[in-house]
């Protein structure tokens, strides 16, 4: 909705970097949430940025928005041949909702509400995201440095699936069982060099 009240207000840049955002949410979400993991923080990261530069021209303007228009008045050459022009600013002040400039105008202001407020749900769900990972995490990473952490003994053949439950249910009733590095088969054939 943000891309098209940007594309209605005729800020294509804003409309393009607001569906590259959606793309990039996409990306994440898509089969079952599974990129989460790697892309949340990043998401954070860019929702936070584009927040930032979305909420400053937002906070100048919401007391109303403020036009200038520059005309020349009056222009004159001097008899060293220097030629001077005296300029006129107009600042204008409209609401920040006005019906009668337009369409445009109002899709605009729609959009510099609509970006930050998008913007900042995007840091907070990928924030909560990120953070619920890492909660869940330690678990996964004690594991992992167990298994991976000492160099596995050699001359154990592959255990079948069953020894392996069977160590993991004994090991859950309190059990000594097979430690799961001893499972492990180092590579007994001949090595090769690839020459490149």
């Amino acid at each position: 909705a943000t891309a098209v009240l940007r594309l209605l207000g005729v800020d294509v840049a804003g409309a393009m970097l607001t569906g590259l955002m959606l793309f990039f949410s996409v990306i994440i979400t898509r089969d079952g949430m599974q990129e989460v993991g790697k892309y949340a923080l990043i998401f954070a990261v860019l929702c936070g940025l584009n927040f930032f530069f979305d909420a400053l021209p937002l906070l100048t303007e919401v007391g109303g928005r403020m036009s200038r228009s520059t005309q020349p008045i009056e222009a004159h050459t001097t008899a060293d041949g220097v030629r001077s022009t005296t300029y006129t600013v107009t600042t204008k002040v409209t609401p920040f909702f006005d019906p009668s400039q337009g369409i445009i105008y109002n899709a605009q202001s729609a959009a510099m509400l609509a970006s930050p407020l998008c913007m900042a749900l995007g840091v907070y769900l990928a924030l909560s995201a990120h953070n619920e990972i890492q909660r869940m995490s330690p678990e996964a990473w004690a594991t992992d440095i167990e298994d991976f952490a000492f160099a596995p003994p050699t001359g154990i053949s592959s255990p079948s699936l069953g020894a392996l439950a069977s160590s993991a249910s004994a090991r859950g009733r309190g059990q000594t069982a097979m430690d799961p590095r001893e499972t492990f088969e180092r590579f007994s054939g001949t090595g090769h060099k690839l020459d490149g």
